[in-house]
């Protein structure tokens, strides 16, 4: 009954083979720009920073910047032939700043060849360490299948079959050979298919700048050294480890790589236990897998740290800064998408006019509206009649609450009024009794009643001129 299911496990593998074929491919591409696959160029192979360096543009780029240089060493040798002579502290003779300023000057006809033997040279030894750090497959994706189906080998059938030369992981009759699908392991294949695609993403970008930066290294090489002999090489130095650390920083990434697979496939082997409870035993083994995608980012930076204090992390920063912009490409289509959907329903309930000013940051007559308080955010377009007209029916409800309001406070006002007309004569009787004569002398400036009844009659009338607007 259970092999009428089989078809299931025979979906989950064609997954799995799917990331296996495209990690193959993008780790392909990355060995490419990294310099370990070479490539070929009117039949003869060579390294791709090689192929960059004798692109014939690029040569005469290089020429053009060695005739700088040598200007600029002969100018700065002069300068320092007049410093030596007017200064009383002689630190070079006129003779050995001359021998200095024709060392310089013969050793950019050597910047190339140095870069070119060190490219090969280091290239030649990295095919090697990367040989070694695959298992012994033919390729990645042999590897994690082999690796993945460690757990549900067949009997008779050794845990290195995947080392064979008839094994081919993109068929699925030739790895049920070998292995029961039902037991494989699918669940960390996902995984850690996914965590190496991203890590192989984030490679091929820096690969990119990696062989762009070399060549702008390759190019400025001569004006750096050019000013050895104001700086006593200190400007030189600076290139050498920044050209260093771009060089080799990109090796450790795809080694990187490598030795995450060879970790993944010890941890997955169901003869590791952490712990005797299955759950978490299960649990521990993700958190390896998974936390093992961040040390894949931090080889690299570990590896310009031996040779530069400092570069490693500035590499880790640029390709931190490669990945973000990988991302947003990745994502850009679905950004338009939704920014489309966006702008079709708004055209829809507000029409393309006010859609296309807000986009652009203009207000339109409904937004000022809005912030005067006379439409709330929640009514509907004004758009349809309907809506004109329930929007003028609750502009008016509230001009005319506003109305009311008015008349109130003008109320209130003049009764206020009259009861201060009446408090100021009652304190001017009072005082007119009290004091006699002079109780008259008090004139209107002075009596404060009037004071009283002049504000409330002021208020009054702003009151009513505000109802005037209102209406």
């Amino acid at each position: 009954m259970f092999g009428l299911f089989d078809w299931i496990w025979d979906v989950f593998y064609a997954i799995s083979k799917s990331m296996y074929a495209i990690i193959d491919n993008l780790l392909a591409c990355a060995n490419m720009l990294c310099g370990i696959t070479p490539i070929t160029y009117a039949g003869q192979e060579m390294d791709f920073i090689a192929f960059l360096m004798r692109n014939h543009n690029i040569a005469y780029a290089f020429v053009g910047s060695v005739l700088v240089a040598s200007v600029l060493v002969v100018l700065f040798g002069v300068i320092q032939i007049i410093r030596s002579v007017a200064s009383e502290k002689v630190q070079k003779t006129p003779a050995q700043i001359a021998v200095s300023v024709a060392k310089t000057i013969l050793t950019f006809l050597f910047i190339p060849a140095a870069m070119m033997i060190t490219i090969f040279l280091t290239n030649s030894l990295m095919r090697i360490l990367y040989s070694t750090t695959l298992g012994g497959a033919q390729s990645m994706g042999s590897f994690l299948a082999g690796a993945f189906g460690q757990n549900a080998l067949k009997s008779g059938v050794q845990p290195d079959f995947y080392l064979l030369e008839e094994f081919d992981y993109t068929s699925t009759s030739s790895i049920k050979h070998y292995v029961d699908l039902s037991d494989y392991d699918f669940f960390f294949s996902y995984i850690a298919c996914l965590v190496i695609l991203v890590s192989l993403g984030l490679a091929l970008m820096m690969f990119i700048d990696r062989a762009i930066s070399l060549v702008v290294l390759f190019i400025f090489a001569p004006l750096s050294l050019s000013s050895s002999i104001l700086d006593e090489g200190a400007r030189f130095k600076l290139w050498r480890d920044q050209f260093l650390t771009k060089f080799l920083t990109g090796y450790g990434c795809i080694i990187a790589i490598n030795i995450y697979a060879l970790i993944v496939a010890a941890i997955t082997n169901d003869n590791l236990v952490f712990f005797e409870n299955g759950f978490l035993n299960y649990f521990m083994k993700i958190v390896i897998v998974v936390g093992g995608g961040v040390s894949m980012q931090r080889m690299m930076a570990l590896v310009g740290n031996l040779i530069n204090a400092g570069a490693g992390s500035n590499e880790l920063r640029d390709a931190a800064i490669a990945g973000g912009s990988f991302r947003r490409a990745m994502f850009a289509p679905f950004g338009a998408t939704r920014s489309a959907i966006n702008f079709v329903r708004d055209s829809a309930n507000n029409g393309v006019g006010t859609t296309i000013g807000r986009a652009l940051g203009l207000k339109t007559t409904r937004d000022y509206d809005i912030e005067r308080g006379r439409v709330s955010r929640g009514q509907g377009s004004s758009k349809s009649g309907g809506s004109q007209g329930e929007g003028s029916a609750n502009h008016k409800t509230g001009a005319q609450q506003n109305s009311n309001s008015a008349s109130n406070a003008a109320k209130n006002a003049i009764g206020g009024a009259a009861g201060a007309i009446g408090g100021a004569n009652n304190g001017g009787n009072n005082g007119n009794a009290g004091a006699g004569g002079g109780g008259n002398a008090n004139n209107n400036n002075n009596n404060p009643g009037n004071n009283m009844v002049s504000n409330a009659i002021s208020n009054s009338l702003n009151n009513n001129h505000d109802l005037d607007d209102l209406k």
